[in-house]
């Protein structure tokens, strides 16, 4: 993609990101667009004169002597999934957080799916309120395990309820509400026509948040395709709404409203049906038809690169070649956005770097986006617009103090 229409092209598939980690679903708002928390602009005359330093966290050496660390840093995920829960159940909630987010786990779907067994446990111990004891690592991993958790015992009232304790930050509410669509088809035992329709009372109607129903319906879609839910669990799995001999079932299935929801998934079950052939993947997408649903679809094939690197962020720019010249820009981008919504900040930075002058400049306007619709503290935000090259750094100084 990209020279010339090539770019007007990048900046349209752009608007589009969402990121799925692996597995699970990362969703990539455009996070500029996305409200900020009002704590922003209480402090926003602060943004000037605070001084810049880098948040205090632990260092990966305090955890060498881990016990559970060698089979979550390992290449087993079954092992790693099973790890993580003994560690959270040994060490509790905040701790295992911290642990995880401090190691070298890579910030990939493997690695949030690990932190959803944190957020299962912390249902499980402390109820509702489990949810508080949550942090945005790994993309929000946390709060998806306790709400998923919660919805299979309390219902569609426990889900309203503690998704809306997560609109204190846009971002944290889309990604809450993304939980719910998965909790919700899981509810309705992979029922996917009725799941949608619940997403649609529960967030059609809602105000502050108009996109959050796409994230309910995203969810949706990937629980019927991975079944998060389910895992560890013992169940046969249910899943009539895949067909193992059409690569398009189920987005043809539903009117236009679930479209997006559908294609920001797809790409990951024809990967599947093509047993990780990226190229025919590929293919198969140029094959909708449909120029905007085949643009959903190469995203989320951007999407199932960033877990194969295992965070090289070196393996990028060969993998995402496998999607052709056309859509290969577009394709490092998103794996740049992909490695910062799950935590990997600075290897979003080293990503960028690998594009040239015209395509890096997008990828880092989109980098900047989402320092400013980060959950971070001012300070912290301050130090990440810092790292960003000129004019983008300035830039992102500016835009957080105007920011409302």
């Amino acid at each position: 993609m990209f020279i010339e229409n090539k770019f007007a092209t990048l900046k349209t598939f752009m608007k589009i990101l969402l990121i799925k980690i692996g597995l699970v679903a990362i969703l990539i708002f455009v996070l500029s667009k996305i409200p900020l928390p009002t704590k922003i602009s209480d402090q926003k005359t602060l943004i000037k004169n605070t001084p810049v330093s880098s948040p205090t966290v632990k260092s990966a050496v305090d955890y060498k002597n881990i016990p559970e660390l060698a089979d979550i840093l390992g290449p087993d995920q079954e092992k790693r999934l099973l790890a993580g829960r003994k560690l959270v159940e040994r060490v509790g909630v905040e701790e295992a957080l911290e642990i995880l987010e401090h190691s070298s786990l890579p910030h990939t779907g493997e690695g949030h799916l690990v932190v959803h067994q944190i957020g299962f446990y912390a249902y499980q111990k402390y109820g509702k309120e489990g949810i508080l004891k949550c942090k945005d690592y790994f993309l929000f991993a946390c709060y998806h395990g306790v709400i998923i958790e919660a919805a299979g015992e309390k219902g569609v009232d426990a889900i309203v309820q503690m998704t809306d304790t997560c609109k204190s930050s846009g971002v944290r509410f889309f990604q809450c509400v993304h939980a719910a669509g998965h909790a919700i088809l899981a509810m309705f035992d992979y029922r996917l026509d009725e799941a949608l329709k619940t997403c649609d009372q529960l967030y059609e109607q809602e105000k502050q948040f108009p996109e959050s129903l796409s994230s309910c319906h995203n969810g949706a879609f990937m629980e019927n395709l991975f079944g998060v839910h389910d895992w560890g669990t013992g169940k046969a799995p249910v899943r009539d709404w895949l067909k193992d001999d059409d690569p398009y079932f189920p987005c043809t299935a539903f009117g236009e409203k679930y479209q997006r929801g559908c294609w920001l998934n797809q790409a990951a079950r024809i990967y599947q049906m093509y047993n990780g052939d990226i190229t025919k993947t590929a293919k198969a997408c140029e094959g909708i038809g449909n120029r905007t649903y085949v643009e959903w679809c190469f995203d989320n094939l951007a999407r199932q690169i960033h877990p194969l690197t295992n965070g090289d962020t070196t393996q990028v720019v060969p993998l995402c070649s496998q999607l052709g010249d056309y859509w290969r820009e577009g394709c490092i981008i998103v794996n740049a956005g992909a490695y910062y919504s799950v935590g990997g900040r600075k290897e979003s930075l080293a990503v960028c770097n690998q594009l040239a002058k015209q395509p890096q400049n997008i990828c880092f306007e989109k980098i900047m986006g989402q320092i400013i619709g980060d959950t971070l503290t001012i300070p912290e935000k301050l130090d990440w617009c810092d790292k960003l090259p000129d004019p983008f750094k300035p830039t992102c100084r500016r835009q957080l103090q105007t920011a409302t």
